[in-house]
């Protein structure tokens, strides 16, 4: 699928025959809202680039234009996930460089980003539809709560998940760099391939935008769109669904954490501490109440798995630290 449109669609001819066909003096008026009656046709929507910069419509999107943002982004994982298992079976013919093993790899972790702008825009999300009131449409109309579940379930499985991106032992003994660019760059191309660290950025990015006060927002005001007794998806089961993945291994009777896990779970520490001490002008109250009770739940949960056995010294120590960490920003006064 073209990230752009390469030919001419129902709209384009949609909108040239509203302003060429040659029509009779006495009927212009008449032919010219039948033409415009139109717009409510599914293969006519539109949007502009500031419904693409300013973030609610999820159908407004860069690098997708199909009709179904949550299949194309589990499309491009899964096109990633297969380039990360062709790798690992690659075999390089005797005059092929090993850089090419790091490129792909770097490239799929970078498709992988832009498919997760895709889903993210699926939470509180709200579609936008220039119509008149002769349609029947609502102009404002939030994205279904099944929707908004389904982005979510994506995005933790695919990028926030202990597996996600993972690769073997040998592979990562292969991933030399390119010499040649390594010399002449003047940004500076590390020996060893630091996959780790690009998908913890990955991760990082994901994190500021679901712990965001904008994402806050926008949930809490998509809430209220929805009829009484409407399945709405709700900014607390955002926060409880994001916590209870990015800490699964509490839930375990044993077993240890991953290094690359305890990386993610600090950055997850880290915002909700802040969150605590320091809220945003912007934040709500909901917000700020619902971080304050999942950091309080989380304490609770940390000092109770530190003591759990079977663990590595380093993954109590995290534990432990992490507890510490939010049990200090619980107590302090907070920041404004």
């Amino acid at each position: 699928m073209a990230p752009f449109q390469t030919t001419l669609g129902p709209y384009d001819y949609w909108a040239i025959e509203y302003a060429y066909k040659p029509l009779a003096a006495d009927q212009e008026k008449a032919e010219l809202q039948r033409i415009a009656g139109r717009s409510g046709e599914g293969t006519l929507a539109f949007a502009t680039d500031e419904d693409n910069f300013l973030g609610i419509d999820p159908d407004a999107l860069m690098f997708d234009l199909g009709d179904d943002p949550v299949a194309f982004a589990r499309r491009r994982f899964d096109i990633a996930a297969d380039l990360f298992r062709r790798q690992e079976r690659r075999e390089l013919k005797p005059d092929e460089d090993f850089a090419g093993l790091r490129r792909a790899l770097g490239y799929a972790v970078r498709d992988a980003g832009r498919a997760a702008g895709v889903l993210l825009r699926q939470s509180g999300g709200v579609r936008t539809l220039r119509d008149y009131a002769n349609t029947g449409r609502d102009p404002l109309q939030p994205v279904s709560a099944a929707d908004q579940r389904a982005a979510m379930a994506l995005l933790t499985q695919r990028v926030l998940s202990a597996g996600a991106f993972a690769i073997s032992p040998a592979l990562k003994r292969r991933l030399a760099p390119d010499f040649f660019e390594r010399a002449e760059s003047f940004a500076g191309v590390p020996t060893d391939f630091p996959l780790g660290q690009n998908v913890l950025g990955l991760q990082r990015e994901l994190l500021n935008q679901l712990m965001s006060d904008g994402l806050a927002q926008r949930v809490l005001d998509s809430e209220g769109k929805f009829a009484p007794g409407q399945d709405a998806f709700r900014l607390s089961e955002l926060y409880s669904q994001l916590t209870a993945d990015l800490w699964s291994e509490l839930a375990a009777p044993r077993g240890d954490i991953a290094a690359p896990r305890r990386e993610l779970q600090r950055e997850h520490i880290n915002r909700l501490a802040t969150l605590v001490l320091r809220p945003g002008i912007l934040s709500r109250t909901d917000a700020r109440a619902l971080v304050r009770r999942q950091a309080s739940t989380l304490v609770a949960r940390l000092d109770h798995a530190s003591r759990r056995a079977g663990r590595s010294p380093e993954a109590k120590l995290h534990l432990q630290d992490s507890a510490e960490s939010l049990r200090a920003a619980l107590a302090a006064k907070m920041e404004r």
